[in-house]
């Protein structure tokens, strides 16, 4: 049974980082890295030679005629190499990611501040063309065309993080209070990722810093944060708009390439332990599949070589989600252990979580605490209150929608929705928020 999951490991990870692999070379090679600039520098072409290295090795090791001892030192120090890369690819992972939910609050101020360089006349036209009760009842129809209880609940918080805040901070730290509540007695890992995401999305969380890289993205970034966004003119509006536009076209193309650089480690040290319960008649990279990643690392993708492996990922893919889901710790001895525990590493490598920690992959369980809550909330309010402080007030609204975005809904009822609607929307003082804000809600729901 296990040597059928470790085979269907196999084939994934090979297959998988062929097309990742692909992905990078398209990406360093693209026609508009220009545009992108510093984005893709020395530390970028550091990371990918040293995957194509650790792959060269892995490749060497996987030989039929390399002896066992050779062979096993190969793959073991590959393993630690790519594990050390893949640690490294998080940091910066962590900071694109940061730099990604700034932009994301000032996306959001300046989505509410583009009509307010409209004629009063026209937002009076624009409203004049709305029914408070024909929009609350398109919201209600939105919501509900779906019966799924989860995607319900995904568009009101959608719907929460649109909404003019019109709360107070201690509201605010009110609503975190109840959600960290609930994790009272859980594990303490999920309310550490729980912590996690709020910090990102708070703009609390202290990412790595990299002095001297991506200086031109840092200057943008400091011409949002100098902005002065209670009394921009159209002129700066319009200057930071066009900006965050670009900024966030370069973004995702660097972030899409440092997926698909930790999805080639992954791969890569997923058949480094693959490849010790394979048996020895078992190759643990084809041909086809040798030649088409020697290909690539020479800069020379053969077209052909691909045609072989179309269509191919998604069967297999299904396979490994089936086969994975099933894994369960069986009473063990020292060699069931290992397989267990390089079979459930293989598990994570292979995941969707293309970041997740697999040392330790298990760690001891520890539950939360009265005590540990308030700890961890204290230290939660104390930084969230240090930035709302010092950001303006666009900004500080920005915050707090995006975080509320992120709790369970405080709002649950019919007439609970209606209301916060009501007093948020549409008794919200500035017209031109309100209009903005209508038309946003209205793409929103075209979307569900």
């Amino acid at each position: 049974m296990a040597q059928t999951d470790f085979k269907i490991c196999r084939e994934y990870a090979a297959i998988d980082l062929i097309f990742s692999l692909y992905n990078i070379f398209d990406s360093m090679n693209h026609e508009d890295n220009d545009k992108t600039g510093e984005l893709f520098g020395e530390a970028e072409n550091g990371y990918y030679e040293r995957l194509t290295e650790q792959l060269a090795v892995v490749l060497e090791a996987s030989k039929k005629n390399e002896g066992l001892k050779s062979r096993t030192e190969k793959f073991k120090k590959a393993e630690k190499d790519l594990k050390d890369l893949r640690n490294e690819l998080k940091k910066r992972m962590e900071y694109f990611s940061s730099v990604t939910d700034r932009l994301i609050a000032y996306e959001y101020v300046l989505n509410r501040l583009e009509l307010t360089y409209s004629g009063e006349d026209e937002l009076d036209r624009f409203l004049k063309g709305v029914s408070e009760d024909s929009f609350m009842e398109e919201v209600f129809t939105h919501l509900s065309s779906d019966k799924d209880k989860h995607i319900y609940m995904d568009k009101l918080q959608q719907l929460i993080g649109e909404l003019p805040v019109q709360i107070t901070k201690s509201k605010f730290f009110e609503l975190i209070d109840h959600t960290m509540s609930l994790y009272l007695g859980t594990d303490e890992t999920a309310l550490d990722e729980f912590l996690y995401m709020i910090r990102m999305t708070g703009l609390i969380f202290e990412a790595p810093e990299y002095p001297d890289e991506y200086l031109k993205l840092k200057e943008q970034i400091k011409a949002f944060d100098d902005a002065d966004l209670k009394n921009l003119d159209e002129k700066d509006y319009l200057g930071l708009k066009d900006g965050i536009f670009e900024l966030s076209g370069s973004l995702q193309r660097i972030i899409d390439f440092y997926n698909d650089l930790q999805k080639c480690a992954n791969d890569a040290l997923s058949l480094c332990l693959v490849s010790k319960w394979l048996p020895e008649e078992d190759e643990l990279i084809r041909e086809n599949e040798r030649n088409t990643i020697i290909s690539l690392i020479e800069k020379k993708p053969d077209e052909e070589l691909f045609v072989s492996f179309e269509g191919r990922i998604e069967t297999v893919s299904d396979n490994l989600n089936a086969r994975m889901s099933g894994i369960k710790a069986p009473d063990m001895n020292g060699e069931e252990e290992e397989e267990y525990m390089d079979l459930a590493t293989l598990a994570r490598l292979l995941s969707n979580s293309l970041y997740a920690d697999i040392d330790p992959l298990f760690v001891e369980s520890v539950q939360v605490t009265d005590v540990m809550l308030k700890e961890k909330e204290d230290e939660l309010i104390r930084d969230f209150t240090g930035v709302l402080k010092g950001s303006p007030k666009p900004l500080r609204k920005a915050i707090m929608a995006k975080v509320m975005e992120k709790l369970p809904p405080f709002i649950t009822s019919g007439e609970e929705i209606r209301d916060y609607i009501h007093i948020n929307l549409f008794e919200c003082r500035s017209k031109a928020e309100k209009c903005a804000v209508i038309a946003i809600i209205g793409d929103m729901m075209a979307g569900w």
